[in-house]
């Protein structure tokens, strides 16, 4: 369990507040003076530390095959301390918010009645509690359910082709002599390269196998899922927040997000995150909005083909909804579409050019 918290904090802790730090850099007033919290864009970023990690291994691996681990390794580290020495003035304005937030609640805490004063510590205890049992179950239960399910081991034996051949390739087949895996079609290399990386790290530090970091995803990203729920809805009332996240939960579908392996919850959330920064983009019109929606846009098409559709959507919605001439709105797709490429949707443009020769497009059949 030690290997696995030291991959589970550098990448979904460290790396993540990094890249956090970076945005809250660039989080700047719009001309009508809206500003996104810096808690809120922190919050985001906790699942961005794992998918751009494996953007990044992704452009390694097709532009620089062949080196060793230490080399990937000691890139991916060049390029986190290179992050957090530009983002690194960002932490005192974090540190700030931080204070302000926890003194305001402070005040209105002391200036309850009995009774709301009551009402308040049930409802953080109730929190508190639901936070403390999904974490007992994730690393009680879910890290020693083994991986099972035919499409979690397609991508879990891929990463180990991508680990084996350090390479990304493009072909219509996939096969590995050391175990006879063999697969025809397109794969979708964001989630197996989870699996690479953690392959990297173990062998870095000296061990052969484990895989709990590839087994944590799913219930990572489910848990992410109802933190965005949750602040989103809390915007509005707290005990909608907390209806709205018990309701999620009272999904059979949702609850074996966070209980079996697989990708959806990883995929949906940077789905869900585009859409929040599509309406973002066309409400507030600037540019950081959207800048983060063609990152997440880009996020979702790399984790699945189903995401490549919905930046589809989204720059469609954005060619519609966005309020000005029809020169500004075609600027504004044309960069949001340059953006999904650069964080993710290149991989299908290649595919289709060397690999499955647009054979993806038949998983829409």
């Amino acid at each position: 369990m030690v290997l696995f918290f030291i991959k589970f904090i550098v990448t979904n802790v460290l790396f993540s507040v990094v890249i956090g730090l970076v945005l809250v850099r660039f989080n700047r007033e719009t001309e009508n003076g809206e500003k996104f919290s810096n808690l809120e864009l922190m919050l985001y970023s906790l699942g961005m530390g794992p998918v751009f990690t494996v953007l990044i291994l992704y452009f390694l691996l097709l532009l620089l095959p062949g080196y060793s681990d230490l080399f990937y390794l000691g890139f991916m580290v060049a390029v986190y301390i290179a992050l957090l020495v530009w983002g690194w003035k960002s932490i005192r304005l974090l540190v700030k918010e931080v204070s302000e937030f926890l003194s305001s609640r402070r005040i209105r805490f002391q200036s309850f009645s009995r009774g709301r004063k009551t009402g308040r510590v049930l409802y953080l205890a109730l929190v508190t509690l639901s936070v403390t049992v999904f974490f007992v179950l994730y690393l009680g239960s879910n890290l020693h359910v083994p991986i099972d399910g035919h499409d979690t081991l397609v991508y879990g034996n891929i990463g180990k082709v991508y680990y084996s051949e350090k390479a990304i390739t493009y072909s219509k087949n996939i096969f590995d002599e050391k175990n006879g895996f063999a697969f025809i079609g397109s794969p979708k290399p964001s989630f197996s390269l989870l699996l690479t990386w953690e392959m990297m790290v173990n062998r870095a530090l000296g061990h052969q196998w484990e895989d709990l970091y590839f087994r944590s995803i799913s219930a990572y990203f489910g848990f992410l899922i109802l933190c965005v729920m949750f602040y989103q809805l809390s915007r509005k009332n707290r005990y909608l927040a907390l209806l709205g996240v018990l309701v999620l939960l009272s999904g059979f579908r949702f609850y074996l997000v966070l209980v079996t392996n697989h990708l959806d919850s990883y995929r949906m959330f940077f789905l869900f995150l585009s859409w929040i920064f599509l309406a973002y983009t066309v409400k507030r019109k600037d540019r950081f909005s959207l800048f983060l929606l063609g990152v997440f846009s880009g996020f979702a098409a790399f984790t699945h083909v189903i995401g490549v559709a919905a930046a589809v959507v989204n720059g469609l919605a954005l060619l519609i909804f966005y309020e000005s001439g029809v020169k500004t709105r075609l600027l504004k797709t044309a960069a949001l579409g340059l953006l999904v490429l650069l964080f993710g949707g290149l991989h299908y443009l290649l595919e289709a050019l060397y690999g499955a020769k647009w054979g993806f497009l038949t998983y829409f059949k």
